[in-house]
């Protein structure tokens, strides 16, 4: 708790503006009996400092301006206030919460957000994925809590007991689904492919070119080639496909595997339909090395 120094006026009394209601004090200084020149009318104040005449005489000849009270240093934060919708959080208003620097504490902010909605029922503070946050060292003290760009979300016990349910089932069924979720994962990959006919038709072409090991001449239109150019081409690097992975959530061609590997390390979405969980909704195609070699040679150079 940050100690505050109140000093005296130059008559050696304190101000009663500067003390707080329920506030503790402690008086520094050498006791001194009271001086028989006072009226006896007068009643001093529970909180007054007799000074030596020698000093009364020094600040006389001095008059030197009373030194200014030191203010506590506030902070102030932003909190979201989040509710379950269709098992996501969804902001619904903001709340700007001001405290001191023996406030910046998970305790202490949460307390902040109960009085400022004046609602008994528990709060439960969290990052902007729903993950609680915990009163640990690295929580404690305005560091942590005066950076904005930190999203905090406020969401009721009740939410977030939901919330951590439904992750925990959606874990388990991923569990309990095993081979069988792959299963229809390499179905959907098969359907997929049969329905791009035209892609099948001049991969294998493609193929057969490169077995033939002969040197021929392909002829494309312009319009034709860019199409072929567009349909193997990886949505992350742009470059002609190397190892290809298959999206079956699109069920289309995604790119190269090494692109994708470095794209689920930072995002959990397709990159072409944006469809979630790209994770586990891709499958690579082996047996087109050749092929898309020989394409990548004929179409960027």
């Amino acid at each position: 708790m940050t100690a505050i120094a109140i000093f005296p006026g130059n008559d050696g009394r304190f101000s009663t503006m500067d003390l707080l209601v329920r506030g503790h004090y402690e008086v520094h200084g050498e006791a001194m009996e009271e001086s028989s020149s006072v009226p006896a009318s007068y009643n001093p104040t529970r909180f007054s400092f007799h000074r030596p005449q020698s000093a009364a005489g020094a600040s006389t000849s001095s008059a030197r301006p009373s030194p200014r009270v030191t203010v506590a240093k506030t902070f102030q934060r932003t909190i979201f206030i989040a509710e379950l919708v269709d098992g996501r959080l969804e902001t619904s208003k903001t709340l700007t919460v001001r405290f001191s620097e023996f406030e910046a504490s998970v305790v202490g902010i949460t307390r902040k957000v109960n009085e400022a909605l004046e609602q008994e029922e528990l709060i439960i503070l969290t990052d902007g994925q729903g993950n609680k946050i915990l009163e640990t060292e690295g929580t404690r003290g305005s560091a942590f809590w005066k950076q904005n760009a930190r999203k905090v979300l406020a969401v009721r016990e009740e939410d977030f007991l939901q919330l951590q349910g439904s992750k925990k089932r959606k874990l388990s069924r991923r569990d309990d689904n095993g081979l069988d979720a792959v299963y229809d994962q390499i179905e959907e990959v098969i359907l997929a492919a049969q329905g791009l006919r035209e892609v099948s038709t001049t991969i294998r072409e493609l193929t057969e070119l490169a077995n033939s090991n002969r040197s021929t001449a392909v002829s494309l239109r312009a319009a034709d080639a860019a199409a072929v150019k567009d349909a193997f081409a990886c949505v992350v690097c742009k470059g002609p496909v190397v190892e290809p992975i298959v999206a079956t959530c699109c069920q289309s061609l995604i790119g190269c595997l090494t692109c994708a590997e470095e794209w689920k390390k930072s995002s959990a979405f397709c990159p072409k339909c944006r469809a979630d969980e790209f994770g586990i909704n891709t499958v690579r195609v082996t047996g087109l090395s050749d092929a898309l070699a020989a394409l990548g040679n004929a179409l960027w150079q």
